[in-house]
């Protein structure tokens, strides 16, 4: 509606009324802005896969459901894809509810529970009409972009137009389909809408468990995951993904069965394995990658929870039950304050450049970045600490802080001398208004010879408060309200009724990397909740076996 609308209203209907009270949301997501360049460092190492990918059997699924779709659509003379695109999502739909049947159910099935799955035990659902409806609308499938979509589209699973399935994938593609017909009757994939009661498909989720890949489909992932990398004509996607999976099967092979920190201390280090199969070069790439990301996260979470303390810090000043205004002096002594009682190293530092001077003196017997996985200096560690601080005591957030810049500081000088391809190189320094490392550390040389106390005017008034107002701002035109610090004539002010939650680092792709490494026999899980290497491992190839090209001797004549 617009202005000249309201005028209208009240000038056709004058007079008073009462009006319910303005309600602005709050939002809160990234609020100082550093979130993309983390992202743009997990695509770059791990591109294809996001946080949500972790089992190799839904990617064959859609596949064989886009494929199945087509063919049975063109089998019955139908070409509308509208049609195509209808059964597509009926077999989806079949197969999430026989897992909630199952006691399994995917992500996200609380619009199945409140459609399909309120069948009456022994009556039959009929895949059309209101309810049905309803379902598609509320449902998110697994080829949503928060989901499998971009991972399936990426790995080459199927076209970008979701219609074509490629030729590497077919194999699993003919397994699958194989097995369905042995569950599942005809009808309940033919065109005609069925009416459908869960005995009938019960059978769909225990015998194809989304959780067990049968070895052909195994063999295939196996394909468009890692091996494809290697061929001449593999995408530089392709070729980055390989490296980074070479990688990791060499950290492996060096350290036994590890837990995901023990994984990520290990790639702060930036030290190739000995003997490690593979390209080389790619995997170098990738471990450079990985030691910037682990300092990344690290000082996205520092930042991000000095927020947390200045949110915590204006709550607590008060006159006469009103938050009292601080200025940045008073919020620069007391942040200095708190750090000095936590580390004693900050406290015996006169100048900002010998704190740092002192930090990067700890790493001297091990070196710069392999001390980030030392105590003391360990990037893990701290992260763990800072997590911790802010859910227990806010009062140590500066000191782990200050440690935390200290240490990512190190990390990016070390690195900055190794040799990078420019794509690479900008994902780690492009961004300045996202606060790469680089400019983080630029701006510490430029006050390394002032008092101690002076880094927290840079980091509180630039990093933590600049950086928030400024996105803020940026992203302040859907009416959502997301400013949590103001400004007012006697200091900054809280401008929330509720503090900030607490942060958490971001999720860097590592477990789903490992997950599915596992699902397809690349890599396996412990029983204690590990990851280790697979023996023997040679750098062989395991291409689809003949079982996977037999010919589909299907019911309704398709072939």
């Amino acid at each position: 509606m617009k202005l000249a609308d309201i005028d209208k209203i009240f000038d056709d209907n004058a007079g008073m009324r009462v009006v319910a009270p303005l309600e602005v949301e709050e939002s809160g997501v990234d609020p100082i802005g550093l979130r993309q360049i983390n992202l743009d460092l997990m695509d770059n190492v791990a591109p294809g896969i996001n946080n949500v990918t972790q089992h190799v059997r839904y990617y064959t699924f859609v596949a064989w459901a886009a494929w199945k779709a087509s063919t049975q659509a063109a089998h019955e003379g139908v070409d509308d894809p509208q049609v195509i695109a209808d059964l597509m999502e009926r077999y989806e739909a079949l197969y999430a509810w026989s897992h909630l049947l199952d006691g399994r159910p995917f992500r996200g099935a609380t619009p199945l529970r409140q459609t399909i799955a309120r069948t009456p035990v022994g009556e039959a659902f009929r895949f059309e009409g209101e309810v049905w409806d309803k379902y598609k609308r509320t449902r998110t499938n697994i080829m949503a972009p928060t989901e499998y979509g971009p991972s399936i589209k990426a790995l080459r699973y199927l076209s970008l137009d979701e219609a074509i399935v490629t030729n590497q994938v077919m194999p699993a593609v003919v397994n699958f389909e194989v097995r369905v017909q042995e569950v599942l009757s005809p009808h309940l994939l033919a065109v005609a809408p069925p009416s459908v009661k869960a005995s009938e498909i019960e059978e769909f989720a225990k015998e194809l468990p989304v959780e067990a890949p049968s070895d052909v489909e195994r063999a295939v992932f196996k394909l468009m995951f890692h091996e494809i990398g290697s061929d001449e004509l593999a995408t530089p996607a392709m070729r980055r993904r390989k490296g980074t999976i070479d990688y990791l099967i060499g950290v492996l092979k060096e350290m036994g069965p590890s837990t995901l920190d023990e994984i990520r201390k290990r790639f702060v280090a930036n030290r190739l394995p000995v003997g490690i199969v593979g390209d080389v070069e790619h995997a170098t790439q990738s471990a450079i990658m990985l030691a910037y990301l682990q300092a990344r996260q690290l000082q996205r979470l520092a930042t991000e929870a000095m927020l947390l303390w200045t949110e915590r810090v204006l709550t607590e000043e008060s006159e006469g039950g009103a938050p009292r205004p601080l200025s940045t002096e008073e919020l620069v002594s007391r942040a200095d304050a708190a750090a000095a009682n936590l580390d004693d190293t900050y406290r015996g530092s006169e100048t900002v450049g010998d704190y740092f001077a002192s930090v990067v003196s700890m790493g001297e017997g091990s070196g710069w970045p392999a001390s980030a996985a030392h105590a003391g200096t360990a990037v893990v560690d701290l992260v763990a600490s800072l997590r911790e601080a802010q859910q227990k005591d806010p009062t140590r957030i500066p000191g782990l802080a200050v440690r935390g810049f200290a240490v990512v500081k190190a990390v990016n000088d070390a690195l900055s001398l190794a040799d990078l391809p420019q794509a690479s190189q900008r994902v780690v320094d492009g961004r300045p208004d996202r606060l790469p490392m680089s400019l983080m550390s630029t701006r510490l040389e430029a006050i390394s010879g002032r008092p101690r106390a002076s880094m927290w005017a840079e980091i509180i008034e630039g990093w933590v408060i600049g950086q928030h107002v400024h996105w803020s701002a940026v992203r302040g035109g859907d009416g959502n309200q997301r400013l949590r610090i103001a400004l007012e004539e006697a200091g900054w002010m809280r401008v929330r009724k509720r503090a900030t939650g607490t942060f958490v680092p971001t999720a860097d792709r590592l477990y789903t990397m490992l997950a599915l490494g596992a699902s397809c026999g690349l890599i396996q899980r412990t029983d204690d909740g590990r990851f280790a290497l697979n023996r023997p491992f040679a750098g062989q190839t395991s291409r689809p076996s003949a079982e996977a090209h037999q010919t589909v001797q299907m019911s309704d004549g398709l072939g």
